[in-house]
Formats: C-alpha cells, sequence, structure tokens
C-alpha cells in the first residue's frame, strides 16, 4: 500500500476512534448530570446561550439540528469540556467539531429513552395494581 493511501486509512480509523470516544464522553458527561436530568441540563445551558430552540428540537426528538465549533464553544462549560478532553485523552480544540456534531444526537437519543420509560412507567404501575 501506497503511503498516501495509508495515510488516508490511518486517518479514517483515527477518525472512526475519536467519534466513538467522543460520543462516550458526551454520553458519560450527560448521564453524570442524572439522565434526564441530564437532557433538561443542557437544555438550560442551551437557553443561557441562545441556543435553546435547538435544544428543545433535539429533546423533542425532532431532525438533530448540528452545532457549530463556536456554539460548542460558548456552550460547553469549562469543567464539561475538560472532562470530555480527558475522557478521550486528545486536546479540546481538534475534538470540537465531533463534539458538535455528537452532543445533539446524544441529547435526542437520551430524551427519547426517558420519553420512552416515563411511557412504560405508568403501565408497570397499572400492572402492579
Amino acid at each position: 500500500m501506497s503511503g498516501f493511501l495509508k495515510g488516508l486509512k490511518d486517518k479514517a480509523l483515527n477518525s472512526v476512534t475519536n467519534n466513538d470516544a467522543v460520543a462516550e464522553a458526551v454520553r458519560k458527561m450527560l448521564a453524570s448530570e442524572h439522565g434526564k436530568a441530564g437532557v433538561e441540563h443542557i437544555v438550560q445551558q442551551c437557553e443561557k446561550v441562545r441556543l435553546g430552540e435547538k435544544a428543545r428540537c433535539w429533546a423533542n426528538g425532532q431532525p438533530a439540528e448540528p452545532l457549530t465549533v463556536e456554539e460548542v464553544q460558548r456552550l460547553l462549560t469549562s469543567d464539561q469540556a475538560k472532562f470530555i478532553a480527558s475522557c478521550t485523552g486528545l486536546p479540546l480544540a481538534p475534538l470540537l467539531p465531533l463534539i458538535a456534531k455528537t452532543l445533539p444526537v446524544a441529547v435526542e437519543r437520551m430524551a427519547a429513552r426517558a420519553r420512552a420509560e416515563d411511557a412504560a412507567a405508568p403501565a408497570a404501575d397499572a400492572a402492579e395494581a
């Protein structure tokens, strides 16, 4: 394999690995905010930096509108950014575009899971009664 093709292959593999690592770090960050409360917390953070409409779309199961790198920088607290960087072992700057793509999807999935659990809870309560 030529050096050029090997370089492309390595770059593609690193990108996939970084995407997985960022997705896991974002999921952990949201989970550390106690699941459903984590979604509510990130939506509140979005409200503070004028991204509330996007966040409400994610949380309500509408198509995940992506964030820009600049929006991620406005949104994340320094602790959240440090947490994601420490989980991946990479510096934050190259992670920002991946976080911009991953965060909306993670919020959408966690909100959907919370809605499903809420819907299942009354059925379980009725079965116990």
